[in-house]
């Protein structure tokens, strides 16, 4: 830092390439040079007279009488930063030296608006940083407050269908006929085949807490094929017609596409388990900036009154005594889009089957 001292009068001021005013005590401008007049945008022999005030923002209009007030009191130099009045609203703001010297003071003028609009962006990015991390706090704790949630009546639902895999098997042992033996055997696969089901649903509901979303070009196509694999033991026995649009290319994460399908048709598969032939049919439509992509079935359906209960955690529209399930995997479906800006809706209408659709915007922001 340039410890030189300070000049001492006018002259020796005038010598200096900022701008310099010369003021008496009641802050009129006595001389200014023309580095000053550039700044307060005034000839500079106009401005002999003028009180330095009148080019001030109203707010730094006090500042300066005080700053005056207390450099001719103490004979000190004193220092403040001031804002100048300008009708574009651009107001420079500097910060402004004082020195006395008899009746007289002498001011150095140095611009700080860029150190200012500096300083108010580290606040302004301190300030998002801190929402930022009060917004993933929550929702850390929304996230496993929900999860213990699942675990309670994942638990629950396990105990349920495991006994009565077990009751069913003990009637197997117990009945006195081959007839009876086979259809308790049977109604043990079926809820197995429930729990199986359940256990998938429990897995894609992890793989979503844990995914880590990479965009690609991904076709549906190889998508779906990847759900059904996936689906194998829900398809197996089933007189089952599934059908597709054509179907495009998506910038998206092939993980996370491949649970939106596989959930949506474990929702299909499980809603026409009373169809022969179930009837699942793939959409695609398109609009300007999205892909709307519908599983449509020819099932039970359901009221469209209810339809805001289907993607909430739990927000089973049908007895457990007919349809298992926890009902997470619509949620799981709705965060999995959101993550990515996609958004989830369905349609349907009771007796005559649903369509679950989704729509993926072209160009997706993951988060």
């Amino acid at each position: 830092m340039d410890s030189s001292p300070l000049p001492t009068t006018s002259t020796q001021f005038e010598q200096i390439a900022m701008p310099y005013v010369c003021l008496d005590e009641t802050g009129t401008i006595r001389h200014a040079n023309a580095t000053a007049a550039a700044l307060l945008k005034w000839s500079g022999p106009h401005l002999h007279g003028k009180r330095l005030d009148q080019f001030l923002s109203p707010s730094s209009q006090g500042s300066l009488a005080i700053l005056l007030r207390q450099t001719f009191e103490s004979r000190r130099p004193q220092q403040a930063e001031l804002e100048l009045s300008r009708a574009s609203g651009d107001a420079p703001h500097f910060l402004m030296h004082v020195t006395p010297d008899g009746g007289v003071c002498h001011a150095l003028l140095t611009d700080v608006t860029a150190y200012r609009q500096a300083h108010l962006l580290l606040i302004n990015e301190r300030a998002q940083q801190e929402r930022d991390l009060q917004a993933s706090a929550s929702r850390i704790r929304t996230l496993n407050e929900e999860l213990e949630e699942v675990l309670q009546a994942s638990q629950q639902h396990l105990n349920l269908l495991l006994c009565r895999v077990t009751n069913l098997l003990g009637q197997a042992q117990a009945a006195t006929t081959p007839a009876a033996t086979e259809q308790h055997i049977q109604s043990a696969v079926q809820v197995t085949a429930q729990l199986t089901a359940m256990l998938g649903s429990l897995d894609r509901y992890r793989q979503t807490r844990l995914m880590r979303a990479r965009l690609r070009s991904v076709a549906v196509s190889s998508a779906l094929k990847a759900a059904l694999s996936h689906l194998g033991p829900s398809l197996a026995g089933r007189e089952l017609a599934l059908t597709h649009d054509t179907l495009p290319t998506l910038q998206t994460d092939s993980q996370a596409l491949t649970l939106i399908l596989e959930e949506y048709l474990s929702n299909a598969l499980k809603f026409t388990r009373d169809q022969s032939p179930a009837r699942i049919h793939i959409l695609h439509r398109e609009t300007p900036s999205e892909h709307h992509l519908g599983v449509s079935d020819n099932g039970v359906g359901f009221n469209m009154r209810q339809k805001d209960q289907l993607f909430r955690l739990f927000g089973k529209l049908h007895s457990p005594k007919d349809f298992e399930g926890l009902g997470i995997g619509l949620p799981t479906v709705r965060r999995t889009c959101e993550r990515f800006g996609a958004r989830v809706w369905a349609e349907g209408k009771v007796g005559q089957g649903a369509t679950f659709w989704f729509a993926w915007p072209k160009q997706p922001r993951p988060s």
